[in-house]
């Protein structure tokens, strides 16, 4: 039985992994969109899809899903409370909950990072970069900046993350004004909004935010602030879509 697969996003991650989809058993539909709106909904209805993969960001609920959907799978990336309340209903695989593709993917967003700044023709050797958060990404991204000659200077909210990152040599801080030093920038990797107006103040250098949407900012507006989503489908398609790809089928044959 030939299964027949939707994947909808702009990411060209998406586009590559709809290429790595194709089967005999496999009939695919790449759909480029930013949004679940009509012309989304006209597709559902003209392909009549079992499986449907949504981007790792969420995509805009511009129109409520087609009644009939009861028999798709959906494979899901970061969701909203809209769509969760939609999908609530639907059979749901979230591929974001597969431990060793949230490891690979941070590794990517990591290196992504990188060639973003040579791609805008900045070095990094000999560099002082404070990286906020010290989860997956920022673990990884620590140890790539490093490993490039960079000083970095981990900023966290635990006192865990912070003693963590001191017993692995870096110069580790607490996310307070007070302790915040001049450096060439600072890498956001937290998904909340803590930079506040009074804090956005003390901090004199570029701000490059790694985070998911909506960022770090809490109504704060920066020139020099820079939110960088979905820089691995960006510099690393085909390895990010082989990413994706391993998840969704190890999650498609639980």
């Amino acid at each position: 039985m030939t299964e027949r697969w939707l994947v909808i996003g702009m990411d060209a991650r998406m586009k590559e992994l709809a290429k790595k989809m194709s089967s005999p058993n496999r009939t695919i539909f790449y759909k480029k969109a930013t949004g679940w709106d009509a012309g989304v909904n006209a597709t559902v209805l003209d392909f009549c899809p079992d499986k449907v993969v949504l981007p790792i960001q969420p995509l805009t609920l511009d129109v409520p899903l087609l009644l009939g959907t009861k028999h798709v799978t959906f494979f899901t990336g970061r969701l909203t409370d809209d769509w969760r309340g939609m999908l609530k209903q639907e059979k749901v695989v979230p591929y974001l909950e597969n431990e060793s593709f949230i490891w690979k993917n941070a590794g990517l967003t990591a290196e992504s990072f990188i060639s973003y700044l040579y791609e805008k023709r900045q070095t990094i050797r000999g560099k002082h970069f404070i990286v906020t958060g010290f989860g997956r990404v920022g673990k990884l991204l620590a140890q790539a900046l490093t490993g490039l000659h960079a000083k970095v200077t981990i900023a966290v909210r635990s006192h865990t993350q912070k003693y963590e990152a001191a017993m692995l040599g870096y110069e580790a801080i607490y996310l307070q004004p007070q302790y915040i030093k001049e450096a060439t920038a600072l890498i956001n990797t937290i998904p909340a909004q803590w930079l506040t107006q009074s804090f956005s103040e003390v901090i004199k250098m570029p701000i490059y935010d790694l985070a998911s949407a909506p960022g770090c900012l809490y109504y704060v507006t920066r020139s020099d602030y820079e939110q960088l989503l979905a820089l691995p489908g960006k510099y690393f398609p085909d390895d990010a879509a082989q990413l994706l790809y391993d998840s969704i089928v190890e999650g498609c044959e639980c």
